[in-house]
């Protein structure tokens, strides 16, 4: 590597060279000299690069969890047709499950105590400390947790949902790199949220799908079960919970499922049918401010009939919706143009797939110390 002599530029005109770089070389740049490596490593340098990094796209980052095997691709957004497969912490030799990005850092969970924060960009990687709540559970059944993650400010957290015996007993902890440890934190936990991670990050949010109990004259064998659904929210900055009704769709409870994802910076929720004999469209719902105070939801498109494009997993950039089929393969459908494109990744043991999840990602030079 040549470095150029720097000492005919001024400060302000180097940093401004520096900060168009990408991350890879600006942490071998952090070895050129004391002063380089301060300002390379400074709050002030990793945000404004952070900020910068934003405005030119983001990523696709692939999680696929194979029977024996789990494997990471990253999609860049300027080539489609090029995945590159990036080794995590353990480089494939446990599984390891992505619960979100946010802000180039990835949040990664082996169980229900074992979690990591991974930047793949600078390849820094921690495991956290041990979670204060422990989950009781009989030991036939496997522990019942969520865990969202996100940042407010500079501070990266992780929410950890706990859930005993009884389903309506709940207790919540946060770990916060700023402090370096887990606390537990009186939040009230409004619904049961079935998913293991968060749905989405947004603007340093986690999302969930959570749901009420069935209602008593909708049980299973009384006709069809029925309960409340919602978008859950866990707030960083005042550690609180937030809920709010899914939007209502025309046609049977069970008949089409819903995944939330981000589309055109919005949360939104997709609803896709579950069943052959419903009609084969996909429906996008964005939330939005109803006058700048209260959350409503609103219709934004409608996709399809398709004859086979399989279950959507969220969206990517320009409202590309990223899909999985039946045969493991991962599709990009463009409803712009009305394009279906195969998207090639290094995907875990073929018809071995236990499941693959997808997040937005962008590098940064954010630390996972905090």
């Amino acid at each position: 590597m040549v470095i150029m002599p720097t000492s005919y530029l001024s400060e302000d005109l180097l940093r401004d060279i520096l900060l168009r770089l990408p991350v890879k070389p600006l942490v071998r740049f952090r070895s050129v000299s004391k002063s380089w490596s301060a300002l390379l490593k400074s709050r002030d340098f990793t945000t404004t690069h952070l900020s910068r990094s934003a405005n030119h796209g983001c990523h696709l980052l692939v999680n696929s969890e194979g029977a024996e095997n789990h494997t990471m691709s990253l999609i860049s957004s300027e080539a489609l047709d090029v995945a590159a497969k990036i080794e995590n912490p353990e480089k494939g030799k446990v599984r390891l499950i992505m619960v979100g990005s946010c802000n180039g850092l990835v949040c990664l969970y082996q169980n229900y105590w074992l979690i990591r924060l991974w930047n793949p960009a600078t390849r820094e990687h921690k495991i956290l400390p041990t979670p204060r709540i422990t989950p009781t559970f009989p030991s036939t059944s496997s522990p019942r947790f969520s865990i969202g993650f996100g940042c407010h400010l500079n501070d990266y957290k992780l929410v950890r949902i706990v859930y005993s015996k009884h389903p309506d007993e709940r207790q919540v902890e946060v770990y916060s790199t700023s402090i370096g440890c887990w606390r537990s934190i009186d939040a009230i936990v409004p619904c049961f949220i079935e998913q293991r991670m968060c749905s989405v990050i947004l603007k340093g949010v986690p999302y969930w799908l959570g749901f009420g109990p069935f209602w008593e004259d909708t049980r299973f064998g009384q006709g069809e079960p029925r309960r409340d659904e919602f978008v859950v929210s866990f707030d960083m900055g005042k550690e609180v919970f937030r809920q709010v009704h899914v939007p209502y769709a025309e046609g049977s409870y069970s008949d089409y499922s819903k995944k939330l994802g981000v589309l055109n910076e919005s949360l939104a929720i997709i609803y896709y049918p579950c069943r052959e004999q419903v009609s084969n469209f996909i429906d996008f719902w964005v939330m939005t401010k109803d006058h700048g105070v209260d959350e409503c939801w609103i219709k934004a498109q409608r996709i399809g009939p398709f004859s086979s494009i399989g279950i959507p997993l969220g969206f990517w950039k320009d409202g590309v919706v990223v899909c999985e089929n039946g045969d493991e393969e991962l599709l990009l459908y463009d409803p712009n143009i009305k394009a279906v494109k195969k998207l090639s990744t290094y995907g875990a043991d073929h018809g071995k797939l236990i499941s693959t999840n997808v997040s937005t990602y962008m590098e940064s030079l954010v630390p996972v110390n905090g």
